[in-house]
């Protein structure tokens, strides 16, 4: 703190004295002054009566220094370290409190110098000797709060990075946790019983060892959220087998059905005006830790499936393939399924035929003219095909099961 203390005259140290018993004037001047900015505006009671308690706090160091002689005690500076810690818990920004630290010192001093304006002894007193201890005193104040106020900062961003690892830990390891992951969701102000929906995010040549991984990661996430318009901090991602997840929270009503085609819709722009995005996939609805894993485990897998177009889709659904996701844990279903298909691989053509007829919705003339063939060749490939198999092509049944086979046949080609 400062190391010399001005001293002051026997008139204004009556007149500070005066002010130092009841300065709840000063304190109102200086509160009213700070509620200009709108940040300190827009805070709640509570947060706004600590703010008023502050600057009594301040006032009253000033005023004790000058007529004590002495610079604040430690313990008093640590009181006043307590509301700089507490500024970062009401989500100040440091800019907006150091403006309001300007602010109040310029408001204290213009209510402090009011009545000896016309005194030319106290106006020369305050002016060349109290002016500058102001300034220095204040600015001291200043250096405290903000170097308190990072010191802070640095800290909660600690301790959010180790929940934030605890969730992640919980989510993909401990998922019968639920006690744990209620409290650790609520600790980062996440509401863990609402529904979300995973996206698995590729990213384009991404170093995870690079300074900047982290910010690159943090702008794609706020243009997400900007996106969906959704705050940020309502957004919970992780970086998990080189892909970036985020969960988002599923709208209230939305019935799992739609819930992922709704959000696709919406972040369909994020992948294409976003170059560093290479492909979006997109899981379903799933509750609590368990359904946020596999929610994410399906959005990587819908990530992976490269369907139509050459697997140029920049937004990826496993709604798309949940049928074929369904039979592969299902090994006779897949054994059936596959068996199938390996009935038809001594006639390639065959195989080929049935994929674009089923590519084709069932649409003969179109699959002839997308194969370059004759209508009867077709109807004779079709027809070998119902003979080898047994099938029937007009069979929904068998229609669903050969759909499926030949998906299941290109998914692992």
């Amino acid at each position: 703190m400062t190391k010399t203390v001005p001293e002051i005259s026997p008139a204004l140290r009556v007149w500070t004295e005066e002010v130092a018993l009841d300065h709840g004037k000063v304190v109102d001047r200086v509160y009213a002054a700070l509620m200009n900015i709108k940040l300190y505006a827009d805070l709640d009671s509570p947060a706004k009566l600590d703010i008023r308690h502050s600057i009594a706090w301040a006032s009253k160091l000033w005023f004790d220094a000058l007529l004590s002689g002495n610079a604040p005690s430690a313990e008093g500076l640590e009181v006043f370290r307590e509301y700089g810690r507490r500024r970062v818990y009401q989500g100040l920004p440091l800019d907006a409190l150091l403006r309001a630290f300007r602010l109040g010192s310029r408001e204290l001093w213009c209510f402090y110098i009011e009545p000896n304006e016309k005194n030319d002894d106290l106006r020369d007193e305050l002016l060349f000797r109290i002016s500058p201890f102001l300034m220095e005193f204040f600015d001291i104040l200043a250096q405290i709060i903000s170097q308190t106020y990072l010191d802070e900062q640095y800290k909660q961003a600690r301790w959010r990075e180790a929940l934030r690892y605890q969730l992640h830990s919980i989510i993909f390891y401990y998922p019968d946790d639920t006690e744990g992951f209620l409290k650790t969701a609520a600790a980062l102000r996440l509401d863990g019983t609402i529904p979300r929906i995973a996206l698995a995010i590729d990213v384009r040549s991404i170093d995870s060892n690079s300074p900047t991984f982290k910010s690159e990661l943090d702008r794609i996430v706020v243009a997400t959220a900007r996106r969906l318009k959704l705050p940020v901090d309502a957004l919970f991602d992780i970086w998990y087998c080189g892909k970036l997840i985020v969960w988002i929270p599923a709208r209230l009503g939305d019935l799992m059905g739609v819930s992922d085609l709704h959000v696709g819709k919406q972040i369909v722009s994020i992948a294409e005006t976003m170059p560093e995005i290479k492909a979006i996939g997109i899981g379903l609805t799933g509750e609590g830790a368990a359904g946020w894993a596999m929610s994410a485990e399906e959005a990587i897998r819908a990530l992976s499936c490269e369907r139509g177009r050459g697997g140029e889709e920049r937004v990826r659904f496993y709604s798309e393939i949940v049928v074929e996701e369904s039979v592969r844990g299902k090994k006779n279903a897949l054994r059936y399924l596959v068996s199938l298909v390996e009935q038809l691989a001594s006639e390639p053509e065959l195989l080929e035929t049935l994929e674009t007829y089923f590519d084709q919705l069932q649409r003969r003339k179109v699959t002839a003219s997308v194969l370059g063939i004759h209508p009867n060749t077709l109807n004779y490939r079709l027809e070998r095909i119902e003979t080898i198999l047994g099938a029937r092509l007009d069979d929904a049944s068998w229609v669903s099961k050969l759909d499926i086979a030949i998906k299941l046949r290109g998914s692992t080609r």
